[in-house]
C-alpha cells in the first residue's frame, strides 16, 4: 500500500494551483487547455487540484501550451505558506469578471459595466 507523503502532495497542489491561475489569466477554458494537452477536462481538473500527479513529460506539454518554462511551475515553492496556496472564491470571481470584461468588444458596453460597478459601490457604502 502506498504511503501518503505530505511534502509531495504539497508540491502537486502548488503546481496545480499555478496551472489553474495561469490558465485563467490567459483566458483558456479547462476544455481548451485539456484539448491542447490531449487529456480530458476532468483529468486537467485533477492536475489543477493536485489530486493527480503530473508526469515530467506532461508538465513540459502544459508549460508549452501556457507559454512558460517548466521552472515557472516550481518557482516560489520554498516560500509558500498554506494561506498563499488557498485561492478564495472571491479571487476566482475577480479573475473571471476581468476575463469576461476583456471579451467585451464594444466600448459602450465596457463603460456601462464600469458605471454599474461604480454605482453598486456607492450604494453599498
Amino acid at each position: 500500500m502506498a504511503r501518503k507523503h505530505d511534502f509531495i502532495d504539497k508540491i502537486d497542489s502548488f503546481i496545480g494551483n499555478k496551472i489553474y491561475m495561469l490558465r485563467l489569466a490567459k483566458g483558456y477554458s479547462r476544455q481548451q487547455l485539456a484539448d491542447s494537452l490531449g487529456v480530458t477536462h476532468q483529468q486537467l481538473q485533477k492536475y489543477e487540484k493536485g489530486t493527480n500527479r503530473i508526469s515530467a513529460g506532461r508538465l513540459v506539454l502544459i508549460a508549452n501550451s501556457l507559454d512558460k518554462p517548466v521552472s515557472y511551475f516550481y518557482a516560489g515553492f520554498d516560500q509558500t505558506t498554506e494561506q498563499e496556496e488557498t485561492i478564495t472564491q472571491h479571487q476566482r470571481m475577480c479573475i473571471e469578471v476581468s476575463r469576461n470584461f476583456m471579451k467585451l468588444n464594444n466600448p459602450d458596453h465596457q463603460l456601462a459595466v464600469n458605471s454599474l460597478v461604480k454605482s453598486l459601490i456607492k450604494e453599498s457604502a
